[in-house]
């Protein structure tokens, strides 16, 4: 799901990686990984400072950011009580169905990943991954 609406111009977003080389020659059937994996290596590099986890990161870190800002760079906000993701910001006309969603660590590092945490520190999630 790529998009232009990125609110963190300074972090890069997987508009960005589309226009990589690399992610331009990976096989179309992969190209969206390609550029999700990209995303996540575009961001570590930049911002070293925050945590950054992988679409493929499936365990939820310990501690859980409150935060994070998703490939499009777009936030989510977890519920402390639930342990669920929700797109504060969500638009019916501006975004898929899918981000008016409650989601599960799990299933925003998949759908929406890389993550990245708001807070430049290392602590959060264990440290940069």
């Amino acid at each position: 799901m790529s998009s232009k609406r990125s609110k963190n111009p300074a972090l890069p977003v997987l508009d960005d990686a589309f226009r990589l080389a690399s992610v331009k020659d990976a096989e179309e059937s992969t190209r969206d990984l390609a550029a999700r994996l990209a995303t996540t290596e575009l961001r570590r590099a930049s911002h070293p400072g925050r945590v950054t986890w992988e679409p493929i990161d499936q365990a939820e870190p310990v501690p859980v950011p409150p935060t994070v800002v998703d490939g499009d760079g777009d936030l989510w906000l977890r519920d402390r009580g639930t342990g669920t993701w929700t797109m504060p910001e969500f638009n019916a006309k501006e975004f898929p169905a899918r981000c008016g969603e409650v989601l599960t660590w799990n299933e925003l590092a998949s759908e929406f990943g890389p993550l990245t945490a708001l807070a430049d520190e290392r602590r959060i999630g264990g440290g940069r991954r």
